[in-house]
Formats: structure tokens, sequence, C-alpha cells
């Protein structure tokens, strides 16, 4: 498969858990692939350890990189998980004269929560409710955020005044621009997720998906203990939004890649969305995407690196449009990682098609934010509700996190019937 790729050279910029994934694809396919940031201890960049070749050196130093890899004849650049990085994928591969699936015009779009509600609001997607400055907040709680950063760094929520200002200063303090946003912390409706792929322009929904908040959330994290797919407002969101989804994704002029789009929807249907993500997702979701008829994600991001187009990629011809799927995410109290176990029982079970440990041994773990460290996480697929709420109940058999006094590190466990009870009247 993908001829056209072998034996080319793919740079990663970024070593993390996350990339062990998109290394292995790329090299299926025969494919060299090189990993870059600036971590010596392999704890801190896992990656380093399946890469063909691993270089000590920061994806941010663009004048190094520029000059190894035109050293070592590289074919092509990406970055998964990270705007920062994709950033860089862009400046690094302009220099290179090398393809790139997005445009810095895009990225700033796609990773500036504001913007991107303005890019909603031209194209007719609702978005969730923002105050410009502090003193026109009127109503708590509010949930605060740098306009510029993903996977819900320096996010807070407060509850008053004076938690809204400390809450702005950290969200200042992590934004790479110097802005920060403010929007009515929406906890009374779910959280919702939209997939889709665009190859060659042409726009695919891929799925939906619904959040399950961890029990102990209150309104004071923010942490998403599993997501469901399909939502059971997908129907109504194809109705409702998805033509000015793809509208939006037109007028941005995207050809190539994978974007999602967060919100939330209540019990109405009714929808409203306040960021979204141009890059892999963390969700890693390219393991049950093609079992549903769609492509790997992680082939497109690969093939257009390499070759400048995704046309190539490729769609499983088993088929299963019922395919449902529950990801679980496994988050830590506080304390130092002293034992991790159960993963080799989790990957053995049938229905389980991914698994990934962040944790390591040793790692200091925290839960004074809004966000909290994880753990690992794992996701199981089937045609049966039932099935998924036996899965999670068996994975929580197997899996063992615990501090050095031996107390359990696991922040939330799903309750199993939560699954079926909210898939009850969809399924």
């Amino acid at each position: 498969m993908y001829e056209s790729i072998r034996n080319k050279k793919l740079l990663i910029l970024g070593a993390t858990s996350s990339e062990i994934s998109l290394i292995k694809r790329a090299q299926e396919f025969g494919v060299k692939v090189y990993v870059t940031d600036y971590h010596t201890d392999y704890n801190l960049s896992p990656a380093k350890k399946y890469a063909d070749v691993a270089w000590d050196i920061s994806w941010s130093d663009l004048d190094t990189l520029e000059v190894m890899c035109r050293k070592e004849g590289i074919d092509g650049v990406t970055a998964g998980y990270s705007e920062i990085r994709v950033e860089n994928v862009i400046k690094l591969c302009g220099r290179l004269s090398l393809p790139c699936y997005t445009t810095m015009e895009q990225l700033e779009i796609t990773r500036d929560k504001i913007k991107f509600k303005d890019e909603c609001r031209l194209n007719g997607v609702p978005v969730v409710k923002e105050y410009k400055i502090i003193e026109d907040v009127d109503t708590y709680p509010v949930i605060v955020k740098p306009v510029d950063r993903a996977g819900s760094i320096g996010i807070s929520i407060a509850h008053n005044k004076e938690e809204l200002e400390k809450a702005y200063n950290y969200a200042m303090n992590m934004s790479l621009c110097k802005k920060v946003i403010i929007e009515e912390y929406i906890y009374k409706a779910v959280k919702f997720d939209a997939y889709y792929e665009i190859i060659d322009g042409e726009i695919e929904l891929i799925s939906t998906d619904d959040v399950i908040n961890a029990t102990e959330n209150g309104t004071k994290k923010v942490v998403q203990s599993g997501w469901m797919l399909p939502s059971i407002h997908q129907n109504a969101f194809m109705k409702k939004i998805d033509p000015y989804m793809r509208k939006m994704i037109e007028h941005m002029e995207i050809k190539n890649g994978y974007i999602f789009f967060s919100g939330f929807a209540d019990r109405n249907s009714n929808f409203n969305f306040f960021e979204c993500g141009f890059r892999l997702c963390g969700g890693h979701l390219y393991n049950y995407f093609p079992l549903m008829g769609f492509h790997n994600n992680l082939d497109i991001f690969i093939l257009h690196a390499l070759t400048g187009s995704a046309k190539e990629a490729v769609k499983v011809t088993c088929v299963n449009r019922n395919l449902k799927c529950i990801t679980i995410n496994l988050y830590a109290k506080s304390g130092i990682v002293k034992r991790i176990s159960g993963w080799k029982e989790i990957q053995q079970m049938k229905d389980c098609r991914f698994t990934l440990q962040y944790a390591y041994i040793g790692q200091q773990c925290v839960d004074d934010k809004a966000i909290l460290s994880k753990l690992g996480m794992v996701y199981f697929c089937s045609d049966s509700v039932e099935q998924l709420k036996k899965d999670v109940a068996e994975m929580y058999t197997y899996f063992v996190a615990e501090d050095e006094e031996g107390n359990d590190m696991v922040y939330d466990r799903v309750n199993p019937s939560y699954i079926s009870e909210w898939w009850k009247d969809f399924f």
C-alpha cells in the first residue's frame, strides 16, 4: 500500500506517547521516520524509542532543523497533537519548500478561539456566549481560557470576581499571544464534538460524540472521563448545523486534513460551539473511523506531508455503520505514580481497539488546576451498547494506578450503566 511513499523520510515534530501510533503507521508503509524534541529523558519523549531516528533538537529550533533536514534529505514534515508544533511545521515546510496541509491563516482561525467564533458567526454556526472584559461578566460561573492554547491548557472556572481575576491572570500567563477569552460556563448541556475529514476538497462528516464528565467535576474541574460515539444528537446536528460547518470549512479554503469542532448540545438538540482543532485529535480515533467506512486519519497527514496530496488514502472494504465506540480517559488524583498495571489484560479484550499510557513510574501528578494529569486512555468498539457496558466494567477490574502509599490514583470511574442509559432511546 502507498508505494509512492516507500523509502521516503518523514520528520515528526514532537515525541510524546501520542506520536507513537503515527510513527508506527508510517513505518508500515516503508517510511523512515524521524522525531525531534529537546528531551533526552525518554520517559518524557517515549516516541523516540520507536522512531528510526531520534533527534534531541527542539521542534521550535527551525534553524538547526532546516540544516538537519537538508542534510538527511527529509521528504516531508508533520506534527500531530499540538497547534504550536503545527505552526512550526508550516514554517519549516516553507523554508524547505515541502508540502503542508494547512496555512498560517487557517491555523490562526482554528486555534484562536476568538477568531474561530468570528468565523462561526460569519457562516451561521451558533457559538457560546462570551464576555469581552472582566467588568462585563454579570452571571457566574464562567470559564476562562487562553485564546491560543489547546489540550485544556490554562483553563479555569470562576464562580465570583475574585476567582475570575485569578483565572484571567493564569490564562494570560499560559497564552502565547497574551489574549484571554471569558465564556459562559455551560453545565446544563452535554459537551458535543463533530469530526470531519477533507481530501482534495471533498468534505465528509465522519462522526460525532457526547462527552461523559467526571462525577466529581461540579463547576470546579473540566475532566472528560469518556466519549461516546456517535452522539445521540447526530441526526439533529446533520440537519441543523452540518450545512453551515461545511460552508465554514469551504470558506477557510481547507482542501486536505482532519478537523473537529467542540460545543454543547442541550436536551432539545440546540447547539453552541466554542473551539475547533485542525490537526490530529487526542482521541486517537483512527482505529474506529476506518471500521465505519472512512479513512485512517493518520494516512491523510502522512500522505500529504510526503506527496502534497491525500488522494491515495484508501478506505477499508468491510464497513459497519452500526459500530459504536466508547473511550475512557483515566485521569489522576494528586500524587507520585508508583504502580501502573492492567494494560496487557485490557489489550487482550475482544472489543479493545486502542490503549495509550501517558503516565510513567515516578511521575508527579497534580490536581490543583481545572485539568488533571492523565494516566492513560482506552476505547472499545461494538455493535452492542450492552457489550460496551460490560467492556467498561471489565476494564476497570484490570486497571490499577497507585501512589507511593498504595492509594488508588484514578480520579473518576465511569458508571457502566450510564452508557446504556444514555444510548437506550437512540439505539
